[in-house]
């Protein structure tokens, strides 16, 4: 089986058709979408549409908690930088209610036999916290029984792997054999708004058959997506990150 594993979609409908379309070139027989359909990119009704028709299973990231939200606490409000909130304000005045209720309503962890994903963390998947070094991957490793985790949230494509002394490593990886000897944490990168240095759409496709992981980085429309954010009013640092990927 071949499983596509994408992540921080962000209202990004221009990235998200094209990986789409590339996943049906694979004969992909699965998706799993690990969250943040929502949040800083013009169109999220359209790409929560789409995830909701093509992917197989959907787990709820941060943006997507906070826009289905009836209120934002003073706790939130107080987390997020001033872009992230105007985002998200938008965010909620698009989606109609019953967006809303899906949202909300979308599962933290998805789980089977030794593979197992989330949005953020294993350690509390709604604290929202990033897992970025060794130390913090050590963490989650300690967190889940799975032998290969897939997580999103940094919108950063990486790889930590813990040996049989329960060391962890940190990696960067385009393609590579996952050895049964080792456990693996994987961060499938982002769709809609990369902070790699790569402003691609970015999603791993994992075949079960071979265990095989591979990044896949996808060009799309960034010019159409950036002047769709511009003309939504939205900040325009939101507009002109995508064609750094930063």
């Amino acid at each position: 089986m071949k499983i596509a594993l994408l992540s921080d979609i962000h209202g990004n409908l221009e990235a998200l058709e094209s990986v789409l379309e590339e996943i049906l070139d694979k004969r992909i027989d699965k998706i799993i979408c690990l969250g943040d359909i929502v949040g800083y990119g013009a169109d999220p009704s359209f790409c929560l549409q789409k995830i909701r028709e093509h992917a197989d299973t959907i787990l709820q990231g941060n943006h997507d908690y906070y826009c289905s939200l009836p209120q934002l606490s003073e706790n939130i409000v107080n987390r997020l930088n001033p872009i992230a909130l105007d985002a998200i304000e938008f965010t909620r005045k698009v989606l109609s209610e019953d967006e809303k209720r899906f949202l909300i309503s979308l599962p933290l962890i998805w789980e089977n036999k030794d593979l197992m994903a989330t949005h953020s963390n294993f350690c509390d998947p709604q604290s929202w916290q990033y897992v970025l070094s060794s130390e913090e991957a050590s963490e989650n490793f300690k967190a889940g029984s799975f032998r290969i985790g897939f997580l999103g949230h940094t919108h950063i494509v990486s790889l930590f792997v813990q040996n049989g002394a329960s060391r962890v490593f940190q990696f960067h990886f385009k393609r590579l054999f996952l050895k049964k000897n080792l456990r693996f944490l994987l961060n499938v990168g982002s769709v809609g708004q990369p902070r790699d240095g790569d402003p691609r759409a970015a999603f791993v496709v994992y075949d079960t058959e071979n265990d095989e992981a591979q990044v896949c980085r996808i060009a799309y429309d960034i010019e159409k997506s950036a002047l769709k954010i511009k003309n939504a009013g939205l900040p325009l640092q939101l507009a002109e990150r995508l064609k750094w990927g930063v």
